[in-house]
C-alpha cells in the first residue's frame, strides 16, 4: 500500500514523467565516475609514472572499492535515519554532488601516488554519498509495477557515461581537462531531479526496520547478492583493466576509439533495456530475460580471450559491454522489487551495492596474481567462469 505520509512538506502525485527525470539524475552520475575510473583513472596512473602500472591501477581500484563500498552502505543509514526523522534524501544529493565536484580538483592537481590514492578516497566517500541517496530514493518513491521499467531507464546511464568518455579522451584533452568538462556536465543533469519535490513514499511498510526479515525474502535477496557480485566483478575487471587489454592483444589503440565503442554499446544496450524492462513487467519475466543476457556476457568474453585480430577483439567487447549494462541495470530494478521487508531502502541497497565494490579486491587479486604472469586472455577466461557460474546461481531462483 502506498505511504502517503508527508515528510518535510507537501509531496507531489507519482507520474512515469518521474521516470524520465530520475533517469537523467542517474545518467549524470554515472557521468562523475565512469569516464574518471574507466580511462582518465587509467591514463592518471601513466601520467604519474610514465609508464602503465597495474600494481600501482590495482592499489587504487583496491582502495576505491573497498572506500566505495563501506561509505555507501553508512550513508545509505544516514539517509534512512533522516527519512525516518521526515526529513529528505534529495538534500543528500545536493551534498554529495557538491563534494563530488571539489573532489574532482584533488584529482586532477594529484602529482604522486600517494596523492592520487588520497584523492581517489575523497572522491569515493562524497561520490557514493549522492549515489547512494539517488538509487534510495527511486526505491522508495517509484511504485512496484514500474520496479522493471525502473531497471531499464537506469540503463540510460551508460550511453551518458560513454558520451562523456568519448569527450574526456578527445585527442589533445589532458586528464585535468577531462575532469573539468565531466564537471560541467554533471550538475546539468542531476540538479533538475535533485530539486524537485518529494513524492510519497511507496515502500511504507520498509521504512521502518523490523527485528526478523521473512527467510524466504532473505533467501532470495541473497541470492541475488551473489548473482551480482559475480557480474560485477566479471564487469569492473574488463572496464578497468580494457585499455591495457587492446594493448596486449591487438596493438596500441587510442582511449578515445575505445571509449567510442563503449558509447556504440551503450547505444544499444539502453533502448534495448527500456524495452526489456517493460516486458518483464508486462509478462513477469525478469529471470529469464537475465539469464539471457548473462549468456551473451559470457559469450563476449570467450570471444575476447580467443580472438586473434582487432576486429573480433571488438566485437567480443561490444557484446560483453552491451549485455552486461542491460542486465546489471535491470538486476537492479528486480532487486529492488524483492528487497525484503523491514529492511529499510539505504541500507538494503548498500548492502546490494558491495557487490559494486567488493568485486575490487577480485580485480586488484587478478591484476597482480593473473595478469603479470598469464595476460589478459587468460583473465578474460576467469572472468567467463565467473559469469556463467552467477548464471547457474541464477536459475536457482523462481519468478
Amino acid at each position: 500500500m502506498t505511504d502517503r505520509r508527508q515528510h518535510g512538506g507537501e509531496a507531489q502525485p507519482y507520474h512515469r514523467a518521474y521516470l524520465g527525470w530520475h533517469g537523467l539524475a542517474w545518467a549524470g552520475a554515472t557521468m562523475a565516475y565512469q569516464p574518471f575510473l574507466s580511462f582518465l583513472l587509467p591514463l592518471k596512473v601513466v601520467a604519474i609514472g610514465g609508464r602503465p602500472d597495474p600494481i600501482l591501477l590495482s592499489a587504487a581500484v583496491l582502495l576505491g572499492g573497498v572506500t566505495a563500498g563501506l561509505a555507501n552502505l553508512a550513508w545509505g543509514i544516514v539517509g534512512d535515519r533522516v527519512v525516518a526523522h521526515g526529513g529528505g534524501r534529495r538534500a543528500l544529493i545536493l551534498i554529495g554532488l557538491a563534494g563530488t565536484l571539489f573532489s574532482y580538483v584533488m584529482l586532477a592537481l594529484a602529482s604522486s601516488p600517494s596523492a592520487l590514492l588520497a584523492a581517489l578516497f575523497c572522491f569515493q566517500v562524497v561520490l557514493n554519498l549522492m549515489l547512494s541517496a539517488l538509487v534510495a530514493t527511486a526505491a522508495d518513491e517509484v511504485p512496484a509495477h514500474d520496479k522493471g521499467l525502473l531497471g531499464g531507464v537506469l540503463c540510460i546511464g551508460a550511453p551518458a557515461g560513454a558520451v562523456a568518455s568519448v569527450i574526456a579522451t578527445l585527442p589533445g584533452i589532458s586528464v585535468e581537462d577531462g575532469l573539468f568538462w565531466i564537471g560541467l556536465m554533471v550538475p546539468i543533469l542531476i540538479l533538475p531531479y535533485a530539486l524537485q519535490r518529494r513524492y510519497p513514499l511507496q515502500r511504507g511498510s520498509a521504512q521502518v526496520a523490523t527485528a526478523t526479515i521473512p527467510p524466504d525474502q532473505a533467501q532470495t535477496f541473497a541470492l541475488l547478492w551473489l548473482v551480482r557480485l559475480m557480474l560485477q566483478t566479471a564487469s569492473k575487471a574488463v572496464f578497468f583493466f580494457l585499455v591495457f587489454y587492446f594493448a596486449e592483444t591487438v596493438g596500441e589503440v587510442h582511449p578515445a576509439a575505445i571509449a567510442k565503442f563503449t558509447l556504440v554499446a551503450a547505444l544499444i544496450a539502453a533502448p534495448a533495456a527500456l524495452l526489456l524492462g517493460r516486458m518483464s513487467d508486462r509478462y513477469n519475466r525478469h529471470r529469464g530475460i537475465l539469464l539471457a543476457m548473462i549468456a551473451a556476457m559470457a559469450g563476449g568474453l570467450v570471444i575476447m580471450a580467443v580472438q586473434s585480430f582487432w576486429v573480433l577483439a571488438v566485437t567480443g567487447y561490444l557484446v560483453f559491454a552491451c549485455s552486461a549494462a542491460i542486465c546489471l541495470a535491470l538486476h537492479s530494478g528486480y532487486t529492488m522489487l524483492h528487497l525484503p521487508a523491514g529492511l529499510e531502502s539505504g541500507k538494503g541497497l548498500g548492502l546490494l551495492n558491495l557487490t559494486n565494490t567488493l568485486p575490487a579486491v577480485a580485480v586488484a587479486a587478478l591484476g597482480t596474481a593473473i595478469v603479470p604472469q598469464h595476460g589478459y586472455r587468460m583473465l578474460c577466461w576467469i572472468l567467463a567462469v565467473a559469469v556463467a557460474l552467477a548464471g547457474g546461481a541464477l536459475m536457482l531462483r523462481k519468478d
